[in-house]
């Protein structure tokens, strides 16, 4: 039976409006256009020119290059005669055309979790699902901060999040999304900053990096096997952020990054994953080449040059650091410094105004930075990053007509004259008006003048004749035609005259009209730009950099590395640390970074220097068990009860003046520890305080695993405030039930991953393998007691809790910190076999330390605990010897014995005394020259030797006190002689962190409008 189909009136506007729309496209002109851009000057691609040349384009595509000119008959030419054309300049890094608003919660108190949207994953900073270009919606004002400096094409992303989504790279033409979008999905973009996720964690720098590393494996772990779950019992719960990480080796991820430090822990994250990708820089990179170059890894770098600093008086003076100076100075040449590194980098205008971008890349240039380099970090190099060197980057056949044409060299004196984007141009600088741009020599009868327009509103002009000087009036220019007035009296031709001039490029001709009505006619010649003169004569002036670059670069860093000491150390008295105790008048020999020989009127090798030691002391190296300094981004991730995945070893900060002040005060190894906002908190690091190298050279090699544990007020957020009270645990029974729990999930999860082993292969293709989990992979090291624990503690209840929990899962603590009542149960202790670190004398600073006593210390060692002093202090650090003595006067204790707590005791806690801690033979070489008894408060350290380098010496401290002070005078000056160009910038916000302590609270990531985490 047929059917009768009534139209409704709806129905046939929108049959109506879809008939039209075919009609439409059929009307539409498809006929290819065919453009001929002749006699210019063609920059194929970096270091690639050639003169003369039509390049031909066909709609939207390069055609083809024409050496001979011969252009086919259907072209519409284009005469670019003293032009030259450039590829289209590509930025890497932006956020263009990205039209998207997040949804934020409303937040009260701390947030644990969040909404689970759509296969979202479980952490709110991580959007790796995005795909971004889904929300592209050009924008015609926007790209213009890009198309006026040469731009043609962008990658962009919405930058927020720690995981920010798939980039897209587009072009900036102004057209509807589908059309620009050259390739849909490029980099995967990455932080450490969180952004505008309201979930807690992570609120610090480590936090972000072990949930990066997290993410990762589950990627991993996700994508092989999510298709077993409909083969096993156990199921793969759908999450497409994951499944958007597939295949992490075939992506290219590129990591948005504040600082150097922050740089380099990208670099090694990446690295470290066998990862492809790129670094957006900071501008600093200079200070730290042979690092960034020993990484796979292009860069993306901003012109972000710092402002001068405000040196007005003596106390604004003395607000600016000398790395601050130091910074203001080379900034400027970080590009070329770059580029002898043979870095790859791409050039983007991320941070800064887009009026400052040429300016500050012409100063690059100034500063040492080839042409060809440049270009490259416009072109090719971005285009690689952008995911778009098949079509962009070089004027090649085939590829996109993205076009800078250019009326000179637009690394000196040229003006961009037009853009082309897709074929079409956009004109910046009218064609026909660049003609004016040029100076002309006009040759009237006997007269040589010259002519000089400049293009104000209305336009103005002049002739000139030595220091004679003629006003035009009546300017009008069109299509190359100039029209003019002047008075030429004082040149001998009376009343006004008016003039007729065609320009091109050749020069110019035309005719004069004078006061009689009779006609002149004459010739001229193009004259070279007085700028155009001066760069042809001289070449680029490099600025003659003052400032010193020192590793670390800031005060008191080194020029060079110190070498191995070949020294013989005679006369001294020695504290061995060790059975043989104190040797008086001995002599210790020290080569290849070891301890040769130790004893009395020994012989001078050959080739060693001797420092004659008389009334002076040698001692081992003072070690610290509990240290907080050198770390960037917070010393707690105090956002859940247990962060064991979290290292401290991610963020150790090489530029901390803590480490030299603690050099100076005879310490050469620490152990950085988490904090104690969390009963199990972060993997800790030792360190050597080898002041100069970088954070993976400072880590001591060998070292064993540790972690942070914490019982008492802090870890169940007992003076946080209001917010903090729903956070398990709550109490200390709470907290002891937490480690239970914690225990029992780590010694499921390691069964897990044994019985999935012990499985036949055909079973394991079938069945979900266990998730690795960083959490529960450092708490079951703890249990099978591969990683030891030093634990923050101070009262006996707790004390014993955790000694008969430990029993009980059958496995030893290594070290109570703190334990001001470590004197109370030190019969347990010492029967357990653990160990003690403590103050000296800190006490009744909170109530959990009302019973500290200062003849704790003796009273554990004399019933056989293993003790020890610590700082847990920016400062008392480079005093540990004096907080040593304390023990002295308070419990009689002995000196061998206080002055073992600070060297051999901390070293066997820390599991390194088979090559630190004492002054025996064979022993690593890391001892200190006292100039008088070390346990004394008056004494001073003359030299701190680690690994048998010298780090420290005092007499070279006070020549490096002179030369920071006469660089600083000198910066200074040329701070205030400076011009204005070289006093433009951004002005620097310095990120200020805290001294860390136990106990410090800090949100890395609302510390970022406040500096640059």
């Amino acid at each position: 039976m047929r059917k009768h189909i009534i139209k409704t009136p709806i129905a046939i506007l929108s049959l109506l409006c879809t008939q039209a729309a075919i009609a439409n496209d059929q009307l539409t002109d498809n006929t290819p256009r065919l453009t001929a851009l002749t006699h210019a000057s063609l920059m194929l691609s970096p270091g690639e020119m050639i003169e003369n040349a039509t390049l031909l384009i066909e709609n939207n595509k390069i055609k083809a290059i024409v050496k001979d000119n011969d252009i086919p008959n259907n072209a519409f030419v284009i005469d670019l005669t003293g032009h030259t054309i450039y590829p289209g300049f590509i930025d890497p890094f932006t956020d263009y055309a990205i039209e998207y608003e997040p949804v934020i919660e409303d937040k009260s108190g701390p947030v644990y979790e969040i909404k689970r949207i759509g296969g979202n994953a479980s952490n709110g900073a991580i959007h790796s699902e995005k795909q971004w270009f889904n929300y592209v919606y050009p924008d015609k004002k926007q790209a213009k901060e890009w198309i006026d400096n040469g731009f043609t094409s962008v990658q962009s992303s919405y930058l927020d999040g720690i995981f920010r989504g798939q980039g897209v790279t587009l072009s900036l033409a102004d057209k509807k999304a589908n059309d620009v979008i050259y390739k849909a999905t490029t980099s995967q973009f990455m932080a450490f900053n969180k952004g505008s996720s309201i979930q807690d964690y992570p609120q610090s720098l480590m936090g972000s990096m072990a949930l990066i590393r997290q993410t990762f494996a589950d990627a991993n772990w996700y994508n092989a096997n999510k298709g077993k779950a409909s083969n096993s019992n156990n199921t793969v719960e759908f999450n497409i952020a994951l499944e958007r990480l597939n295949d992490l080796n075939k992506q290219n991820f590129i990591f948005d990054t504040k600082n150097l430090n922050n740089q380099l822990r990208a670099a090694k994250i990446l690295n470290d994953h066998e990862l492809n990708g790129s670094l957006l820089g900071n501008g600093r990179e200079y200070a730290r080449l042979s690092e960034l170059k020993n990484y796979p890894f292009s860069l993306v770098l901003p012109l972000n040059y710092p402002a001068a600093p405000q040196i007005i008086d003596g106390d604004s003076e003395r607000e600016v650091s000398l790395a601050a100076l130091r910074h203001w100075e080379r900034a400027p040449s970080n590009l070329s410094m770059v580029a002898n590194a043979d870095i790859p980098f791409a050039l983007t205008q991320h941070g800064i105004d887009s009026d400052k971008f040429w300016p500050r890349l012409k100063l690059a240039i100034k500063r040492g930075l080839s042409e060809q380099a440049a270009l490259a970090a416009l072109t090719t190099e971005a285009a690689e990053i952008s995911g778009i060197g098949n079509i962009a980057g070089k004027i090649k056949p085939g590829y996109m007509a993205d076009l800078v044409v250019t009326n000179g060299n637009i690394f000196a004196d040229g003006k961009i004259v037009s853009i082309w984007l897709q074929g079409e141009e956009q004109q910046l600088i009218n064609r026909d008006r660049a003609l004016l741009d040029n100076l002309y020599q006009l040759q009237i009868a006997d007269l040589s003048l010259d002519l000089k327009i400049n293009q104000t509103t209305p336009l103005s002009g002049t002739l000139s004749s030595g220091e004679q000087e003629i006003t035009l009036a009546n300017l009008n220019y069109q299509s190359g035609r100039l029209n003019f007035s002047a008075d030429l009296s004082e040149a001998g031709f009376d009343g006004i005259s008016r003039f007729t001039l065609w320009l091109d490029h050749q020069g110019v001709r035309g005719r004069m009209l004078d006061a009689h009505n009779q006609t002149l006619p004459f010739g001229g010649l193009k004259l070279a730009n007085e700028v155009e003169d001066e760069q042809t004569q001289q070449p680029h002036s490099i600025d003659t950099l003052i400032s010193q670059q020192t590793s670390p670069n800031v005060a008191y860093g080194l020029k060079a590395q110190p070498k191995l000491d070949k020294v013989h150390i005679k006369n001294a008295t020695i504290w061995t640390s060790d059975k043989a105790g104190v040797l008086e008048n001995s002599d210790l020999i020290i080569a290849r970074g070891q301890i040769k020989e130790i004893g009395k009127n020994l012989r001078t090798p050959s080739g060693y220097s001797v420092i004659d030691a008389t009334g002076k002391h040698l001692t081992a190296g003072i070690i610290d068990e509990h240290s907080h300094i050198a770390l960037n981004g917070g010393t707690n991730e105090g956002t859940d009860a247990i962060t064991s995945e979290v290292r401290i070893g991610d963020i150790i900060n090489p530029d901390d003046i803590a480490i030299y002040r603690s050099l100076a005060g005879g310490v050469t190894t620490a152990q950085l520890l988490h904090g104690s906002a969390n009963p199990i908190g972060g993997q800790a690091q030792v360190i050597q305080l080898k002041w100069g190298d970088n954070a993976e050279q400072m880590k001591f090699a060998g070292a064993p695993a540790s972690i942070k544990f914490a019982l008492g007020e802090n870890v169940k957020q007992s003076n946080w405030g209001d917010d903090y009270n729903r956070r398990f645990p709550q109490s200390r029974i709470g907290v002891k039930s937490l480690f239970s729990e914690a225990f029992n999930e780590a010694l499921a999860y390691r069964k897990a991953q044994e019985d999935y082993k012990k499985m036949r292969s055909s079973e394991r293709r079938r069945t979900v393998a266990p998730q690795y989990n960083y959490r529960l992979e450092a708490i079951a090291e703890v249990l099978e007691q591969s990683r030891t624990i030093h634990i923050h503690s101070y009262v006996q209840s707790e004390i014993l809790m955790f000694l008969r929990l430990a029993e009980a899962y059958n496995f030893k603590v290594g070290t109570f910190t703190h334990i001001l009542e470590g004197y109370k149960v030190a019969d347990e202790m010492a029967k357990h076999g653990a160990h003690a670190s403590t103050f000296s004398d800190w006490w009744a600073y909170k109530f959990e330390v009302y019973d500290a006593i200062p003849q704790n210390t003796c009273l554990m060692q004399n019933n056989g605990v293993l003790t020890s002093i610590n700082s847990d202090d920016y400062e008392m650090q480079r005093r540990l010897n004096q907080e040593a003595a304390k023990s002295m006067m308070y419990c009689g204790m002995s000196a061998v014995d206080a002055w073992n707590m600070i060297t051999i005791n901390p070293a066997i806690q820390l599991g390194i005394a088979d090559k630190v801690g004492s002054l025996v033979e064979d022993k690593q070489a890391d001892i200190v020259l006292w100039d008088s008894n070390p346990l004394s408060v008056y004494a001073k350290v003359e030299s701190t030797w680690i690994d048998g380098r010298r780090y420290f010496d005092r007499e070279q401290d006070k020549r490096a006190q002179a030369s920071v002070a006469k660089e600083r005078a000198a910066l200074i000056q040329k701070v205030l002689l400076s011009d204005d160009e070289h006093k433009q910038g951004e002005t620097p916000i310095d990120l200020m962190e805290p001294e860390w302590h136990c106990d410090t609270h800090y949100n890395a990531w609302q510390q970022t409008a406040k500096g640059a985490l």
